[in-house]
């Protein structure tokens, strides 16, 4: 998979007031309220950077490889850590996604991912803000956690299949917020994000399907693959249940 690219967003400075240092977003005690107010979720706010992978064709056969999957509600979003990862550049800026999870399909060495815990998944977050009266390792996000919890709010359902994270290959000049030494921290593929939008249900979307992908289309494996086939986020759980996957 080709790294992301920190691409830097031409606007103006002042437009950073909202973006701040280690902080969360989202409330924490939010394992069964509804998605946010209802609005359409903007998965774009993920998709920022260019993948090389192969799609691989169905639910079932990514949970096959993926040492953890896990369903439950999103729980809010927070600062993850800023890398030294381009030289002489901006910084590259993660974000954390917080996942209460009700359904642990699959867990491979977690010993603390069970179901009504936690699972955090590391995310690019895209690009950052030329400034330039400062360095450019002092250039902000241009998404702010506000932002994040805007596009995809507190209490959507959520799916992901991911390996436990591995060490950051660039040096950590921002730690972000600190998690306990039990969090069960994660990296999903450009697949391993899906999200069940609650407008698609309301408005009765063609096929009845309410599912998105979140860092990449459920469509990019082909519009008649086994991504197709479930309508929600419970087809979903029980499509991988009933290939072997259970809680």
């Amino acid at each position: 998979m080709k790294r992301p690219i920190a691409a830097l967003a031409l606007v103006s400075a002042l437009a950073l007031s909202g973006c701040a240092g280690d902080e969360t977003f989202g409330n924490p005690a939010t394992g069964q309220i509804a998605q946010g107010n209802h609005k359409a979720l903007d998965v774009s706010i993920l998709r920022v950077a260019a993948s090389d992978f192969q799609p691989l064709s169905s639910p079932e056969a990514l949970a096959k490889v993926q040492p953890i999957v896990a369903a439950g509600v999103v729980d809010g979003w927070q600062e993850g850590p800023a890398l030294a990862t381009y030289p002489n550049g901006p910084l590259e800026h993660r974000v954390i996604l917080r996942i209460k999870v009700t359904h642990l399909l699959k867990g491979i060495d977690t010993e603390g991912a069970s179901s009504n815990s936690m699972i955090y998944v590391d995310l690019f977050r895209g690009a950052v803000v030329r400034d330039d009266s400062k360095k450019p390792e002092e250039w902000l996000p241009k998404r702010s956690l506000e932002d994040f919890e805007s596009s995809i709010p507190t209490g959507t359902k959520a799916m992901v299949f991911a390996a436990d994270h591995l060490p950051y290959e660039g040096a950590v000049i921002k730690p972000g917020v600190a998690l306990s030494d039990e969090a069960v921290l994660t990296s999903p593929p450009p697949q391993g994000l899906v999200f069940e939008d609650q407008t698609l249900v309301q408005r009765k979307s063609p096929g009845g399907r309410a599912l998105v992908g979140g860092i990449e289309p459920l469509d990019v494996a082909g519009v008649s693959s086994g991504w197709a086939e479930p309508k929600n986020m419970d087809d979903l759980i029980s499509r991988l249940k009933g290939n072997g996957f259970s809680d």
